[in-house]
């Protein structure tokens, strides 16, 4: 049986404190679309990630208070 381990990214405290802060105005929606277009456009993937991967743990990570 294999386990797949969840990655975990590092993020500027500045932008982790912008999509919290967004969070309590915006609905869930809105803050995932918004966390998508900043990884779209502002990330730059290494080794092996997907945008996938890194839209998944910001949000899981701004979600997480």
């Amino acid at each position: 049986m294999s386990t797949v381990k969840e990655k975990k990214f590092y993020w500027n405290e500045d932008t982790l404190n912008h999509f919290k802060l967004n969070s309590n105005y915006q609905n869930k929606e809105e803050v995932i679309n918004e966390i998508t277009l900043f990884v779209e456009n502002e990330c730059s993937l290494e080794n092996n990630e997907t945008e996938e991967d890194l839209i998944k743990d910001l949000t899981k990570q701004v979600y997480n208070k």
